[in-house]
């Protein structure tokens, strides 16, 4: 079943609203969430000098992810596509599928997927975007996702038990998480939190580098690594 969000970043007037919803004080405290998590786990990947942001949106990361950088994204929506090219007219967008790029492979150093892998409940389909993510990418790849040991994934499984929800939230354990970015011919991830404690907030992040990339001694940040058990990580 395809999440409604999918459908409506399509149209014009729902992709206005949405560039606009960033731009207020909650949606500035968010981005500063999301910037300081995603800075966390480059540092798992640096030094790097160009990077890949699919999907874009409507431009909401352009300005913190093309600081020093060559910058490219990339969106299946005009609409959302053409809310960037407003705001950040000197970048460089393209429109795209995220299981089929329009980009070479290894094309660029690193490939950010941030506000979409939520929203896919197929397994299968999730790997292959971040299959393909590893195609594109040098180094390595940087997703944000929603993680099961989160106060508002334990809420939404109670009010889908009772009927107050549809469906629990697409909610996943990050040893679960480590097992899709191996089928997806990733290294194993390092998970940065994007609050602390983890189950303040319900989004993850997580990088790792493509498989055969100079590796780097990998560690957690904050929370445990896949495989290992942590008082935020699911048992």
């Amino acid at each position: 079943m395809r999440d409604p969000k999918l459908v409506v970043y399509g149209d014009a007037e729902h992709a206005r609203r949405y560039a606009l919803r960033w731009d207020s004080a909650r949606g500035r405290a968010r981005d500063a969430r999301k910037q300081r998590a995603l800075a966390a786990a480059f540092e798992h990947l640096a030094p790097f000098t160009s990077v890949l942001d699919a999907p874009c949106g409507a431009g909401r990361l352009c300005a913190f992810l093309s600081t020093e950088r060559a910058y490219i994204g990339v969106d299946l929506a005009p609409a959302m596509l053409g809310e960037a090219r407003a705001r950040q007219a000197s970048a460089r967008f393209a429109v795209g599928d995220l299981t089929r790029l329009p980009l070479a492979d290894h094309s660029v150093d690193v490939a950010v997927c941030v506000r979409l892998l939520h929203l896919v409940r197929e397994r299968s389909l999730r790997v292959a975007i971040l299959a393909e993510l590893a195609r594109v990418a040098r180094i390595g790849v940087v997703v944000d996702f929603r993680h099961a040991a989160a106060l508002r994934t334990w809420l939404g499984r109670l009010r889908a038990r009772t009927g107050l929800r549809a469906r629990p939230h697409n909610a996943h354990a990050l040893s679960s998480v480590a097992d899709e970015f191996t089928a997806a011919g990733l290294g194993p991830p390092v998970f940065v939190p994007v609050r602390r404690p983890a189950w303040l907030s319900d989004k993850m992040v997580a990088a790792a580098r493509v498989r055969g990339a100079t590796r780097t001694a990998w560690e957690t940040v904050g929370v445990a690594g896949a495989g290992q058990s942590g008082p935020d990580t699911p048992t």
